[in-house]
C-alpha cells in the first residue's frame, strides 16, 4: 500500500512540477482538483506513517477538507474525530469538525465541538465563527450581532496579526459583515462593507494569490445588491483561481437565475453536484430554477435533496414550502414551515426565501405575508423591505413601496435594486392619471397625453368582449403605466436596465413603453389587449395558469392570423416531428428556449393548443379550463377533469390537429436542411445523377450571380426529371435575364404543379403573367396560392396588384384588409384603407380603418385627420371637429387645410363663432386662401333690414 501511494506521489510530483509537500496539496485544493489534492494528503500521511512520525495537522485538516469538498463530510468528520483522540490537542480539529456538522444540521454535535475547541483556544476562529453561525440559525440575533463584533473588534486591535493569514481574513471578513449590516447605515454601512472588501478580503488575496474564496465572498456581496457587473468581474477572478469550485458556480448561477438565463443556471448547479453531490446551496439552486421553469414537482424533489443534507437549512425548507405551495399543497408547506419554526422562533432566512419564490410566481398574497414575517423575524435586513417594496410594485402599491425602498436603501446602499426603483418612483411622481370606470391610465404629461387618453378610451371599448370571452371580469381597476421610454419601462417592471419587451403584465398592473420614443411605431392596441388578457386569466385563476394557456388565450384575443413566421416553423418541425413542444415542455419554449425560434414556436403551439381545445371539446372549453386551474389542478388533472380524456390522448388528438393545420400551407419552397455551398459541392459529387442536388446546386450559383455555372446544372437536372419545379425556376429566370419572358413563361407554365404548387414557381409565372398583361390568369394564380396558404402576406400583396389593375375595388380594398391584419403596425395600409373607403363614401368602414391608424400611430396628424374626416362623413361633427384639433395640435405641416376642415365641422356642428374663430386665424396666416374666404363669407351674420 505504501508504495503505491509514493507512485501516487510520484505521478502527482510530475503534474505539479514538483514534490508533493502540504503546500502542494493545498494548491490542488485552491485550484478544484479535490480528488487529486485528497490523494496527495492521504499519501503524504502514508508517508509520516511509514517514517514512524506524528501526522502533522495541517495534512490531517488537509485530508478533511479533501473529502468535505467532495461532499462526504461524514467521512471528513469520521477522520478528524480519529485524529482529536489521537492528539497533540489543537482547537483547529474539534473546530473543523464543529464546522462539518453545521453544514450538516446537527447543532448540538457542533455545540460540543464548538466547546472543546474554544477550551484548547478561545479565540480560535473558526469556532467563534461557527458559534455565531449557531447563533443565529437558532433566532439568537442580538448575541450573534455581539459574536460578529468580536471579530471586528479582535481584527482592529491587531490587524498585522492578521495581515499574513488569508483563511483568517475571510472568517474576519465574514463576521465583519453580517455585523456592518445589523449595525450600521447609510454612508457608514457603505463605507464599512467597502472597507470589508478593499481591506479585508482583497488582504486575504494577497496574503495567498491562490485564495479564491475572496473574490467569491466580494462577488456574492456585491450580488446580493443586484450589482451584477460588479459581481461579474469578481466571479470571475474567483473562476479563474478555482473554476470548479462548487461555491463559485453556485453563485454564478444565482446571477443567472437573476438575469433569467435559467438554462445556463442549471448549467452550473450540475458542474456544481458533479464535484460536490451534497452541496445543499446547488441543489436549492435547482429547485429555484424548476420554480421560475414552473416545473413545482421537480423543484419539490431537489429541496428535498437538500433537506435531506441538511434537515435544518432554512433555504432548503424554504423550497420545500414553496413547490409544495405552488403544488397546491398547503400541508406541505406548514409542515416545513413548523419544521423552520421548531429549530428557530425568528426563521428569517426562511419565510425571506419563501416569499421570493413566492413573488416570483405571482403568489402575492401569500407572498406578503412571507415577507411581514421576515421583516419581524429579523427587522434589522435589508433585503426584506426591497422584495416586499418589488412585490407593492407588482401590484400597484407604490407608495408603500416606495416608503420600503427609502428605508432599505438607507439599510443597504449596495443594493442596486432599491436604488433603480427609487429612481424609477421619482420618476413616476410626475406621471397623471386618467381613471375610467375600469382602468386607471398613468402617463407622462407633456409627452403621452395623447395615447393615455386614447388608450383609456380603446380598453373600455373591448372591456366586454373580453369578459365576455372569459366570463371574468377583475373586481378591481386595473392599472396601466405608459413609462416615458424603453428605459424607465425595464427598470419600472424588473429594476434592471434592460428587458426584450414593449409590454409586461403582473397581472394587477400592465407597464408599457410609450409608442413616442420607439425607433418605429407599434400597434399599442394589440399589446394593450394582449397584456389585459393577462390580467384578466391570471386573476381569474388566481395566478396558478401555467406560462403557455394565459399567452394561448392572449394571442387569441387579438383575433389576427397566425403570423407567416409560425407557418414556417410549423411547415419545418409538425412532418418530422422535430423540435415539437408538448405539454411537458411548452413553458420551457417561453421561459429558457434552446434556440430563438423556440420561443415564436411556443407562442405558436400555445394558440394552437387553444384552438385544438375548442375544435375538439366545445367552445367552453377554454373557459372550463380556466376554472380547473383557480382550482389548483395541474394541467394533466385539468384535461381528465373537463374533457375526461387523458393527457395522452389529449396529446395524440394536438398532434392530428397539427397535421391537420400544416395541410392549410402548401405554396411552399420544398423543404430543404440548409446545407453549406462546399457541402452540396461534396454531395452532388458522389451524386451526380441527382436531379434534386443539381437543380440546388443551380440555384445556389444563380443566387451567387454566377449564370454561366447555373445554366448547364440547371439543363441536367431538367434532363433527368422533365418540369423539376426548382430547375424550371432557375432557367426560367435566365431566360428572363436576357429579356426571353416567352421562354420562361413556356417553361415555367408545366412545371406548376396545382396540388403542390411550389412558392418560386408560382411567384416569377404570375409575375410574367402579369407583365404580359394575362390579368385574369395571373389573378387566378394568385388565388389558388392564397386559397391554399391563406396567411401568406405575399398572395394577399400581389392580388392587391391585378385587383388594382383591373380595377376591382371591392377585392382590392378586401386584399388590403386582409394584408393589415397580418401586419398590425402597417400603418400605410391602414391609411390607405381609410381614405379609399372615405372616397366610396362609406363613413362606417373609413372610421374603422381611421382608428385603426391610429392603433399604430396616435402621434402622426394623419391619424386624426383621417378619423376627423370619417366623422364628419358621418355627420359626427363634434367628434369630427375633436380630432382636428388633436391633429392641430400636433404641428403638421399644412395646418391650413386642417383649419379650414375644423371649421366647416364647427358650423355643421352649430358653432358658427367658433368656426368664425378658426377661420380668421387661417385668413391671418394666408389671406389668400379661397376656400376659406368662402366659407369665412358665408358664416357672416345676416345684417337686420
Amino acid at each position: 500500500m505504501v508504495y503505491a501511494t509514493f507512485f501516487v506521489l510520484a505521478a502527482l510530483t510530475a503534474q505539479a512540477g514538483g514534490p508533493v509537500d502540504a503546500e502542494g496539496a493545498a494548491r490542488l485544493m485552491q485550484s478544484g482538483r479535490y480528488a487529486e489534492a485528497e490523494e496527495a494528503y492521504d499519501g503524504l500521511a502514508a508517508k509520516a506513517e511509514a517514517d514512524s512520525k506524528p501526522e502533522p495537522i495541517e495534512i490531517t485538516l488537509g485530508r478533511a477538507g479533501a473529502r468535505a469538498a467532495q461532499g462526504e463530510a461524514d467521512a471528513a468528520i469520521k477522520l478528524l474525530e480519529a485524529a482529536e483522540a489521537k492528539g497533540p490537542k489543537s482547537a483547529k480539529i474539534p473546530a473543523a469538525i464543529a464546522d462539518l456538522h453545521f453544514s450538516r444540521g446537527r447543532w448540538e454535535e457542533a455545540d460540543a465541538a464548538v466547546a472543546r475547541a474554544l477550551a484548547i483556544d478561545a479565540d480560535d476562529l473558526l469556532a467563534r465563527w461557527t458559534a455565531a453561525r449557531l447563533l443565529q440559525s437558532r433566532g439568537e440575533l442580538e448575541k450573534a450581532v455581539d459574536a460578529c463584533q468580536w471579530f471586528v473588534d479582535r481584527y482592529a486591535a491587531n490587524p498585522e496579526k492578521y495581515s499574513r493569514d488569508a483563511e483568517a481574513l475571510l472568517l474576519i471578513g465574514q463576521a465583519a459583515e453580517r455585523y456592518y449590516r445589523a449595525s450600521a447605515r447609510g454612508e457608514e454601512l457603505a463605507e464599512s462593507l467597502n472597507d470589508v472588501i478593499n481591506e479585508i478580503y482583497e488582504g486575504a488575496l494577497e496574503a495567498d494569490p491562490s485564495c479564491w474564496r475572496a473574490p467569491w465572498l466580494e462577488g456574492r456581496l456585491f450580488l446580493a445588491g443586484y450589482n451584477e457587473r460588479a459581481a461579474a468581474k469578481e466571479l470571475a477572478r474567483a473562476s479563474r483561481i478555482n473554476p470548479l469550485a462548487p461555491e463559485v458556480l453556485v453563485t454564478l448561477g444565482q446571477a443567472d437565475l437573476q438575469g433569467y438565463k435559467l438554462g445556463a443556471g442549471r448549467k452550473k448547479a450540475e458542474r456544481a453536484l458533479a464535484t460536490n453531490p451534497n452541496y445543499v446551496p446547488a441543489h436549492v439552486l435547482i429547485a429555484d430554477l424548476n420554480i421560475s421553469d414552473e416545473r413545482f414537482a421537480d423543484a419539490l424533489e431537489a429541496a428535498n435533496k437538500a433537506v435531506a443534507v441538511n434537515p435544518r437549512d432554512e433555504a432548503a425548507l424554504a423550497r420545500v414550502a414553496a413547490a409544495s405551495r405552488l403544488l397546491v399543497d398547503p400541508a406541505g408547506a406548514a409542515a416545513a414551515e413548523l419544521i423552520a419554526l421548531s429549530n428557530n422562533p425568528r426563521p428569517a432566512d426562511f419565510h425571506a426565501a419563501l416569499a421570493e419564490r413566492l413573488a416570483d410566481r405571482r403568489k402575492y398574497y401569500t407572498a406578503e405575508r412571507s415577507f411581514l414575517l421576515a421583516a419581524q423575524a429579523d427587522p434589522g435586513r435589508a433585503d426584506v423591505p426591497i422584495g416586499l417594496g418589488m412585490l407593492y410594485m407588482q401590484i400597484g402599491r407604490e407608495d408603500e413601496a416606495a416608503a420600503l425602498f427609502n428605508s432599505a436603501f438607507a439599510a443597504d446602499p449596495f443594493n442596486v435594486r432599491a436604488d433603480n426603483m427609487m429612481k424609477v418612483l421619482r420618476h413616476m411622481s410626475a406621471y397623471k392619471e386618467i381613471e375610467t370606470d375600469h382602468f386607471s391610465v398613468a402617463y407622462l404629461p407633456g409627452q403621452d397625453d395623447l395615447l393615455a387618453k386614447y388608450m383609456s378610451e380603446y380598453l373600455e371599448s373591448v372591456m366586454d368582449e373580453l369578459t365576455d370571452m372569459f366570463g371574468y371580469a377583475p373586481p378591481r381597476r386595473t392599472k396601466i403605466q405608459i413609462m416615458k421610454d424603453h428605459g424607465w419601462f425595464s427598470g419600472r417592471t424588473v429594476a434592471l436596465p434592460f428587458i426584450p419587451t414593449v409590454g409586461a403584465c403582473t397581472g394587477t398592473v400592465v407597464a408599457m413603453a410609450s409608442t413616442r420614443t420607439m425607433n418605429k411605431p407599434y400597434n399599442w392596441a394589440r399589446v394593450i389587449k394582449h397584456e389585459y388578457t393577462h390580467v384578466i386569466t391570471l386573476q381569474q385563476t388566481e395566478f396558478n395558469i401555467p406560462h403557455w394557456y394565459t399567452e394561448a388565450l392572449a394571442v387569441e384575443s387579438e383575433r389576427s392570423p397566425r403570423p407567416q413566421e409560425w407557418n414556417k416553423l410549423l411547415l419545418e418541425r409538425v412532418p418530422a416531428r422535430k423540435k415539437l413542444l408538448n405539454l411537458d415542455t411548452i413553458n420551457l419554449g417561453f421561459i429558457r428556449p434552446d434556440e430563438p425560434d423556440d420561443r415564436q414556436m411556443a407562442y405558436c403551439q400555445s394558440q394552437l393548443y387553444a384552438q385544438y381545445m375548442a375544435r375538439r371539446f366545445g367552445d367552453d372549453a377554454q373557459i372550463k379550463m380556466l376554472a380547473a386551474y383557480r382550482r389548483g389542478l395541474t394541467t394533466e388533472s385539468a384535461i381528465r377533469d373537463c374533457f375526461d380524456v387523458s393527457k395522452e390522448d389529449f396529446e395524440k388528438g394536438y398532434l392530428e390537429h397539427l397535421d391537420e393545420v400544416v395541410k392549410t400551407i402548401k405554396a411552399r419552397v420544398g423543404p430543404t436542411e440548409e446545407v453549406k455551398f462546399s457541402q452540396l459541392e461534396r454531395q452532388l459529387k458522389a451524386s451526380p445523377e441527382d436531379a434534386d442536388l443539381n437543380a440546388r446546386m443551380a440555384y445556389e450559383h444563380f443566387a451567387r450571380r454566377d449564370l454561366k455555372a447555373a445554366r448547364p446544372l440547371a439543363d441536367k437536372a431538367l434532363k433527368l426529371k422533365p418540369r423539376h419545379p426548382l430547375a424550371s425556376y432557375v432557367k426560367a429566370r435566365l431566360f428572363t435575364s436576357i429579356g426571353d419572358d416567352d421562354a420562361a413563361l413556356e417553361l415555367l407554365e408545366p412545371a406548376l404543379d396545382p396540388e403542390h404548387p411550389d412558392e418560386r414557381v408560382v411567384d416569377l409565372l404570375a409575375e410574367l403573367m402579369l407583365k404580359a398583361g394575362r390579368l385574369d390568369e395571373a389573378e387566378k394564380l394568385y388565388e389558388q396560392a392564397h386559397q391554399a396558404d391563406p396567411q401568406h402576406t405575399k398572395w394577399l400583396a400581389n392580388l392587391a396588384r391585378v385587383h388594382l389593375r383591373q380595377k376591382k375595388t371591392e377585392a382590392f380594398l378586401d386584399d388590403m384588409a386582409r394584408i393589415a391584419d397580418n401586419e398590425s403596425d402597417n400603418f400605410p395600409v391602414r391609411q390607405n384603407l381609410a381614405e379609399r373607403w372615405l372616397a366610396a363614401e362609406d363613413p362606417a368602414r373609413a372610421e374603422k380603418w381611421a382608428w385603426e391608424c391610429l392603433y399604430v400611430d396616435v402621434y402622426n396628424p394623419t391619424s386624426h385627420v383621417i378619423l376627423g374626416d370619417a366623422f364628419a362623413a358621418g355627420k359626427k361633427f363634434d367628434q369630427a371637429a375633436a380630432e382636428y384639433r388633436v391633429a392641430l395640435d400636433l404641428k403638421p405641416k399644412k395646418p391650413a387645410d386642417i383649419k379650414l376642415k375644423l371649421a366647416r365641422a364647427l358650423r355643421d356642428a352649430g358653432q358658427p363663432d367658433d368656426a368664425r374663430s378658426t377661420l380668421d386665424e387661417l385668413l391671418k396666416a394666408d389671406p389668400d386662401h379661397p376656400e376659406a374666404k368662402e366659407l369665412r363669407e358665408e358664416l357672416e351674420p345676416t345684417k337686420a333690414g
